[in-house]
């Protein structure tokens, strides 16, 4: 599949990930990935482009959802795609740490209304505790610019 991409970075805010993926990175020879330290929350990078981004379970630990999906969709090169893996909407979970999942047809809206379009989502898996130790289900959710 690297085969596939000219380059790829990997974002993340925390230094601690960022390393352990450089360390993988590093292991396995990969000549044309990189990573960068930065927060979508917090602002954007005008000068940053790219054909596909992919969140997994990563939309849950993020505030304002809305805007950080604004600010990738800027990102994204017209065609380019936006994947999204994570949990669907569980009541059960009450934190303050994380959202507790998502509704597949609302964040499809919400989407809309940036200017995604060709959303398609599906839940792809269900598992026993495997979400803050509650049963829990997974969807894939592949968008366009």
């Amino acid at each position: 599949m690297l085969n596939d991409f000219n380059s790829m970075l990997f974002l993340d805010t925390s230094p601690n990930m960022l390393n352990q993926i450089e360390q993988k990175i590093s292991n396995s020879n990969i000549q044309k990935a990189a990573t960068l330290c930065f927060d979508f929350e917090k602002g954007s990078l005008s000068n940053l482009h790219a054909d596909y981004i992919f969140m997994v379970q990563v939309l849950l630990h993020i505030n304002e959802v809305e805007l950080v999906l604004s600010r990738l969709y800027d990102v994204l090169n017209v065609g380019g795609h936006l994947v999204i893996v994570d949990f669907n909407k569980n009541e059960e979970i009450v934190s303050d740490m994380v959202h507790n999942g998502f509704d597949q047809v609302k964040l499809t809206e919400i989407m809309t209304e940036i200017g995604f379009r060709d959303i398609q989502s599906k839940t792809f898996y269900s598992g026993s505790k495997i979400f803050m130790g509650y049963d829990a289900s997974m969807f894939i959710l592949d968008s366009q610019k």
